[in-house]
């Protein structure tokens, strides 16, 4: 009986066994994308980088085309600093243009004066008394002067070293001769040129009581200057350079009252009846020259001081020796007129100023002023003044109002 329900339910395990295992439907597959066809070859493979040995050195600046070619897989750096430029801003061309210049002007100028207080009285021979002298022609040079308004000459030139115009060298010359002639007597003496008033010294002869003869006189004052500098460069700009200037100065300034007319061509005739001051400077100069520039007008200066020394020298000859002067008391001995001689220390300052406007590629016309101004000179007027024991120093001084042109190339 046992054996039985053992056999049942082994049975019935297998039937519920066997009716679990039957299989379920599948659900259906879903769509998937199309594959793309693989390719035939495969992109060739990258080589595997090698590790450099040194870097490759990079070449200098240089003005010519790099020989080494460059390569993209590299990053160049420069192995230093660039070197920073050795030449100086300074050393840059500055204008204005051209090495070489040269500048002349026509001046209109007007100068101080020191007219002779009153006529002079001069000296002839006494035919009876070896030695002796007579009272002689009178020169009325009270209040005249050789003339404060008259025309000059200046001229200018320089040069500038190498193609930056850094340094160079430049001078000047500036001349004015003044001379007027007026009209002398001679109570009771005739005087005669006999090679014409221009050409000869003059002869004095008695002539009878009453006669009053006259004759020409002239009265002049000359005074020129030059100098000579070393021109450096202190700064430069497109439109503008300031130079600094040391050199050399001269100049020369003569008062000088004589017999006759102005002479002609090279007779020194003049010379035999003359009282003269003489008054000559020699000093170093320094000072400052620039220029500002705005499209074709430019305006230029220069100012200057020279220091030196002046020689003066006062001279008589012929009829002025023991000449005498117009006192309120009468004639008397002019103490200053002897010939004598001195030096003193003096100053001369000048300016220089200028407007222009540039005309062609290598000229230029401008007008200007200057002012010459001469310490401690010796003048003609104080040695006729018969007040003065000794030859009183003054200042002389002379302004110009010029119209010029200048060529650079």
């Amino acid at each position: 009986m046992r054996t039985r329900w053992l056999v049942a339910i082994g049975v019935a395990l297998v039937g519920a066994s066997a009716g679990h295992a039957q299989p379920v439907p599948a659900p259906a597959a879903p769509l998937l994308p199309e594959i793309p066809q693989v390719p035939d070859r495969l992109p060739p493979l990258l080589p595997v980088p090698q590790s450099p040995g040194s870097l490759v050195e990079v070449p200098r600046p240089t003005t010519t085309a790099p020989t080494i070619e460059y390569d993209p897989g590299y990053q160049y750096l420069p192995e230093q600093l660039p070197e920073r430029s050795r030449r100086h801003a300074l050393d840059d061309v500055c204008g204005p243009p051209g090495r070489w210049w040269i500048a002349a002007a026509a001046d209109l100028t007007w100068a101080s004066t020191r007219p002779a207080p009153g006529t002079v009285r001069l000296r002839v021979p006494d035919p009876t008394t070896p030695g002796a002298t007579l009272p002689g022609p009178r020169v009325p040079a009270g209040g005249l002067d050789a003339g404060s308004f008259e025309p000059a000459f200046s001229l200018s030139f320089g040069r500038w070293f190498g193609d930056s115009t850094t340094h160079g060298v430049d001078a000047s010359f500036f001349v004015r001769d003044a001379n007027t002639t007026f009209g002398g007597y001679a109570p009771d003496m005739l005087v005669t040129f006999p090679g014409g008033t221009d050409r000869s010294a003059p002869q004095v002869t008695a002539a009878p009581a009453g006669t009053v003869d006259h004759f020409p006189a002239a009265l002049g004052t000359f005074f020129v200057t030059a100098d000579v500098n070393y021109r450096n460069k202190l700064f430069c700009s497109d439109y503008a350079r300031l130079d600094g200037v040391v050199g050399y100065r001269y100049a020369y300034l003569g008062d000088e009252l004589y017999l006759g007319d102005l002479p002609s061509g090279s007779s020194q005739a003049y010379r035999l009846n003359r009282a003269a001051v003489s008054n000559a400077f020699n000093g170093g100069q320094i000072g400052l020259a620039g220029e500002v520039r705005a499209s074709r007008w430019y305006a230029s200066g220069a100012a200057k001081i020279a220091l030196g020394v002046m020689s003066t020298d006062v001279t008589d000859t012929g009829m002025f020796v023991g000449a005498q002067g117009r006192a309120p008391d009468g004639y008397r001995r002019l103490t200053a007129l002897v010939p004598t001689s001195w030096t003193e220390f003096s100053a001369m300052p000048t300016v220089n100023l200028q407007v222009g406007r540039q005309v062609t590629k290598h000229a230029r016309v401008f007008v200007g002023y200057s002012l010459y101004y001469l310490s401690r000179t010796g003048r003609l007027g104080d040695v006729l003044n018969p007040a003065n024991t000794g030859l009183p120093l003054t200042d002389f001084w002379v302004q110009t109002i010029s119209l010029g042109a200048e060529v650079r190339f």
